[in-house]
């Protein structure tokens, strides 16, 4: 037998006002967390190996390139795009660029000097990581994945295949061994 829709309404508001947010541990074995209505988190302690845990920063991957063909994890703000090539780099959220961006370990750089180019391939990659879909997140810290290559004539990343914005997380203020858990 149905219940009466005024039944049915209250029982909803009583189903949903029940419901709590989870926070949830992304760990480095997927690899690739998956998105959902849950607030997510990534436990993050230190930097200097290319996995989510310990990624690389913008310093790791412009002083010296990581041998292999394996992708790895490096962390920085995205400041801009390069359009083409680095001397075409635009530093504002007014880019209309979606081939890549550049990802600094300053959120306020503006010099190609300080940044590394980061490919975006993909149509879901660049929906997830371009500055032209993403203006909001302009300057904002991001985990992002792909192979440490030679790109648009320097030290970057080609072929980026995941990419994780967090929250509110100022890379510039907290030292590494103390970053933690941080929202994705």
């Amino acid at each position: 037998m149905p219940l009466p829709k005024r039944n049915s309404l209250a029982l909803l508001c009583l189903m949903l006002a029940c419901c709590q947010k989870i926070d949830l541990t992304v760990t480095p074995e997927g690899d690739n967390p998956t998105t959902s209505n849950s607030v997510q988190t990534v436990n993050i302690v230190g930097t200097g190996e290319g996995t989510m845990e310990h990624p690389y920063t913008v310093t790791d991957i412009r002083s010296a390139l990581p041998a292999g063909q394996d992708s790895v994890w490096v962390i920085g703000y995205m400041v801009g795009t390069a359009p083409r090539s680095m001397n075409n780099a635009v530093f504002n959220s007014d880019a209309t660029n979606q081939s890549n961006i550049l990802l600094s370990n300053d959120s306020l750089c503006a010099d190609t000097a300080h940044c590394i180019p980061v490919e975006l391939t993909t149509p879901n990659i660049k929906a997830t990581l371009s500055l032209p879909t993403n203006t909001a997140r302009f300057r904002k810290c991001v985990l992002v994945k792909g192979i440490p290559s030679v790109y648009l004539q320097r030290k970057g990343l080609r072929k980026c295949s995941a990419g994780l914005w967090l929250v509110d997380f100022d890379l510039s203020s907290i030292e590494p061994q103390d970053w933690g858990s941080i929202l994705l």
